[in-house]
């Protein structure tokens, strides 16, 4: 039969390319020529490197490759065409949707096609992707690239067929040497005959089409740190141009002109993919953010009185042009309130733009801090941007948050969305395409949870798109304090594998021992190229900053103490307590309480009350109100948001009640997403800052008590009167400590009783005043960092503590290896144990990463692990189960609420059963997150969701608990050891059971 291809020879054999080798068949109506195709990608990933690689990264190719820059877009677009030339294959072309056509069954009867190898068994199983990279080395050699010496995966033919292997997520394994240039020696499968004749005809006819790039000169090659992005870019060119509505496009105008099997087709199509592209990319939110060039106070011109440490930064800094050297690392650390957040926005803008990274990832500690400071970088972005740029939310229930993802939100791929375009014109809306997921972090701008940057170093698939999408920003981790041993691990990796990609990162933190900020710069100039010891890092100062070079590792440091326009004396009062809630003892933690609230009560202000555990908070919660109830009388109701008062406007659903006593409120992260976020919204109106928009302070003289855990304690802009907190390890109490009086410029209302900043602390005592950790408390904080926090503070006999000036000393005394205890022989027991348990989170932590990059000897290593990417923790221990509460009622229908008003649904609301985003994001709101535990070995059919769930990758892994109702209230299910049962103002409450 003769072979319908190209009318102009390209192979120099006279083979033309067959057209009936198809490349994208499900869908159309006809198949879509795999040149086609391969052509598409490329063009788009030239496009991708005009307008979304980032200088830096394009310079790193440039500088691997041994070329010119032109030459090396021509390089990456030739190379990401060829991703899916292992579709020439009999398995794949003659799979059995595809025979339907008679395009492939007249390929099934070319005897071209028809004879196989011996060992060929005629298996589909040979997945296309692996196909590529192994006939990829023998068609390089063969366009003339140098084959290279050594082990396989250094040579670059071999690199960069293994890299477009992954463009489904996984890099495939390396071959045996002797197979890496004859691949039908051991997969003859791939076939010889008319497939390794197309296999050649195709890729020449790529070549030639994209420009004839020149082969790569002897001795190139690619490092793994460029080639995991330039594998992300591949990725990104093989979706964009596998849309369903581009391919139609291109296949419509294709064969009305006559099909591709003419080579001045081939470069009319190209040319038309071309001319296309740019709309693709500005559809995806694919671009880079382009800010002004100015200093601090032109970023921020709303600031009247800077603080001196952005002052000491935007001066020694960048004026000084010292970031114009390239990349480095900043390192910020100050009291709460001083500002680091407008420093890091500042400073991200200039670093990113003389490295060549214009983008920003901001990546906090938790979903409530994330969701908090999105709509401050959003604002930064208005102000301070040349154009438009999509701003990204990153963390698991980012669809949750209404400013982000708000309802009617049209589908079309679009930049300029009502919801969010500045007065100047400048949008930071995110389309669908990039909140599909695994895409956010490709958005030029992105604020998120720092796991969603950390899985970047777990060996997960697609972990080249978080590696391309950090490698073009500026990176800054906020609260880099606040993790524990494990997931400080995974950070420090992370930071090797910026320095390694030439990516500025900017680390904030309150608190952060000295030994550990060394540790955190030393790891990102290690990944940089610089050898520990060849530089001396300085303990920055507190408040101060650090910043090293990643090319010279040079260190510069502030000229002078830095000062601060907020100084104060905080009083630390230390109460024993036994750990009792009868109030009837005198020493007992209810009745210390209920002495500290006693002013608020009487008097009006505002308090925090700060738990180490969700249970001990509700607990506290409930006891205390039993206390109001008692003192007030029924008409009491201030720690019921269902009812609103005379000073505030009600919704329809609430009614009114009397102004008697204080409002009480409990916040945690075991409260259903929705009400979890309606309770942090209020607290931030109740506590936020005097003057800003939505704030409005309860009047005197009524009081305000939040009862909370850690949710509280990071990256929250709210200011109390007075805290009470549990005994906490240092950092901890004094980082809470600072959201005591944390406004002055604009001090709001302070009540009689407060006469200045004051933390109270309880610390739980036995009969004879010793500590003793409750049990209830678990393993949330090392007994020993608690003796070694609470021994300094009582040393101090009540003396105030400095803030700025003791903050340091005292959180880098806590880790002192000569720390002199009063029970040396228990604290060395303690800090044993404690030692123990962090070498062994770090050691898992080592075993779970990925190497770093020069340790890689296979791009395989990188994304070896099935794990769903959705399912991994990065938090040792506090990997959470998402329960979704469900009430039956007495005909056995489901509510999602205890007042029935809100049906369970059992499928989707779109065709065909599937679930609409909004409905996706509605049952989502009432999810509640739950630690693994005995509960959930005892789960049954009853607590799984539907099956018309199961297609829904955000709900199909919920767990269902369902409850009755009865006169008493909601009763949740009864799951091994524990009863889980959701109220309305405690959340989610699990009982021991007798």
């Amino acid at each position: 039969m003769e072979c319908p291809g190209l009318t102009d020879e390209l192979g120099g054999g006279g083979e033309m390319v067959d057209v009936r080798v198809w490349g994208k068949e499900h869908g159309l109506v006809e198949p879509y020529p795999l040149i086609g195709h391969l052509l598409d990608t490329g063009v788009v990933a030239g496009a991708l490197w005009d307008g979304f690689l980032a200088r830096s990264q394009q310079e790193a190719i440039v500088g691997e490759l041994g070329v010119e820059s032109d030459g090396a877009r021509s390089l990456v677009a030739f190379w990401a065409g060829l991703h899916d030339v292992g579709k020439i294959q009999r398995g794949f072309q003659f799979q059995r949707d595809a025979l339907r056509h008679a395009s492939s069954a007249a390929l099934l009867a070319d005897g071209a096609f028809a004879s196989r190898l011996a060992g060929d068994n005629g298996s589909l199983s040979l997945r296309h992707q692996v196909a590529s990279a192994r006939v990829l080395p023998s068609l390089l050699a063969g366009q003339g690239y140098p084959e290279g010496s050594g082990r396989a995966g250094g040579r670059l033919v071999v690199r960069v067929a293994q890299m477009l292997g992954g463009h489904h997520g996984r890099y495939p394994q390396l071959p045996q040497m002797r197979n890496v240039f004859d691949p039908l020696r051991d997969l003859p499968e791939l076939g010889a005959g008319g497939w390794a004749v197309q296999r050649r005809e195709h890729a020449a006819a790529l070549r030639e089409v994209l420009g004839h790039p020149a082969v790569v000169p002897d001795g190139a090659g690619l490092s793994v740190q460029v080639a995991v992005v330039v594998a992300g870019l591949v990725v990104v060119a093989d979706w964009l141009a596998s849309q369903d509505d581009f391919v139609l496009r291109q296949q419509t105008v294709a064969t009305a002109d006559g099909g591709l099997g003419r080579l001045d087709a081939l470069r009319a199509h190209a040319a038309r993919a071309a001319a296309e592209a740019p709309a693709l990319l500005r559809g995806a939110g694919l671009d880079r953010a382009r800010f002004t060039v100015g200093g601090f106070r032109q970023r921020f011109p709303e600031i009247e009185q800077p603080h001196p440490l952005q002052v000491s930064v935007d001066t020694e800094l960048t004026e000084a042009g010292v970031f114009e050297g390239g990349p480095g690392v900043l390192l910020v650390t100050a009291p709460p309130g001083e500002g680091k957040t407008e420093v890091a926005l500042a400073a991200a803008a200039s670093m990113g733009r003389a490295a060549g990274c214009p983008g920003v990832a901001f990546l906090l500690p938790t979903r409530a801090t994330a969701d908090q400071l999105y709509g401050r970088v959003a604002a930064f972005g208005r102000g301070n941007l040349l154009g438009d740029a999509a701003l990204t939310l990153l963390h698991g229930a980012a669809d949750l948050n209404e400013q982000y993802a708000p309802d009617g939100l049209p589908e079309p791929r679009t930049l300029t969305d009502e919801h969010d375009v500045s007065k100047s014109g400048v949008s930071l809306s995110a389309g669908r395409w990039l909140r599909t997921r695994g895409r956010g972090v490709l958005a030029p701008l992105s604020v998120g949870t720092v796991d969603q940057a950390l899985m970047a170093v777990l060996p997960l698939r697609h972990n080249a798109l978080r590696q391309l999408g950090l490698a073009g920003k500026t990176v800054v981790v906020d609260e880099a304090h606040a993790h524990d041993a494990f997931t400080h691990a995974l950070l420090l990796r992370l930071l090797v594998w910026l320095g390694a990609m030439r990516v500025p990162v900017i680390l904030l933190s309150a608190t952060l021992t000295g030994r550990t900020a060394a540790g955190m710069a030393e790891a990102y100039l290690t990944g940089a190229g610089r050898k520990p010891g060849s530089y001396e890092l300085a303990a920055p100062s507190y408040p101060g900053w650090l910043y090293a070079d990643a090319a010279t590792a040079a260190v510069t440091l502030p000229g002078g103490p830095i000062g601060t326009n907020r100084p104060s004396s905080l009083d630390i009062d230390l109460l024993p307590v036994a750990h009792t809630y009868d109030p009837a003892v005198k020493d007992g933690r209810l009745a210390a309480l209920l002495r500290e609230l006693k002013p608020v009560v009487d008097a009006g202000g505002c308090v925090a009350v700060i738990c180490t555990t969700v249970g001990e908070a509700q607990r506290t919660f409930s006891v205390f109100r039993d206390h109001l109830r008692q003192r007030y009388g029924p008409e009491y109701q201030g720690w019921d948001d269902r009812v609103a008062y005379a000073d505030e406007p009600a919704s329809p659903a609430q009614g009114t009640a009397s102004q008697v006593g204080p409002k009480l409120r409990l916040l945690h992260a075991r409260f259903p997403a929705r009400r979890r976020s309606a309770i942090t919204q209020e607290a931030e109106k109740w506590f936020g800052r005097v003057g800003k928009e939505g704030v409005r302070r309860p009047a005197p003289p009524r009081g305000t008590i939040l009862v909370a855990t850690q949710v509280i304690e990071q990256s929250l802009d709210m200011d109390f009167d007075l805290i009470v907190s549990d005994l906490a390890p240092m950092a901890l109490l004094l980082q809470r400590a600072g959201r005591v009086w944390r406004h002055r410029t604009t001090a709001p209302y302070r009540p009689s009783w407060s006469r200045g900043p004051r933390l109270a602390v309880l610390v739980p005592v036995d009969g004879n005043g010793l500590l003793l950790v409750p049990k209830s408390w678990g393993d949330v904080y090392a007994p020993s960092l608690l003796r070694r926090t609470l021994e300094p503070l009582e040393a101090r006999a009540g003396k105030p503590v400095e803030v700025p000036g003791d903050v340091q000393e005292l959180v880098d005394g806590v880790y002192d290896a000569e720390f002199a205890s009063k029970t040396p022989e228990l604290l060395l027991k303690e800090d044993i144990d404690r030692l123990t348990e962090t070498m062994a989170r770090e050691g898992l932590a080592k075993l779970v990463t990925i190497p770093k990059p020069g340790d890689v000897s296979s791009l395989e290593q990188l994304t070896s692990s099935d794990a769903d990417e959705d399912i991994i923790a990065t938090r040792l221990g506090v990997d959470a189960v998402l329960t979704l509460p469900v009430f039956e009622d007495p005909e056995q229908r489901r509510w999602l609420d205890e007042n029935h008003r809100v049906r369970f649904p059992e499928d989707g609301d779109a065709s065909g059963g599937r679930f609409s985003r909004t409905l996706v994001r509605e049952l989502l709101g009432y999810v509640v997150p739950l630690a693994h535990g005995d509960w959930r070995l005892a789960c049954t059919a009853a607590n799984e969701p539907p099956a018309g769930w199961q297609d829904e990758p955000k709900l199909a892994g919920v767990v269902l608990l369902p409850h009755t109702t009865g006169p008493d209230g909601p009763a949740g299910p009864a799951l091994g050891k524990r009863r889980l049962t959701l109220h309305h103002e405690l959340g989610l409450v699990t009982e021991r059971l007798a």
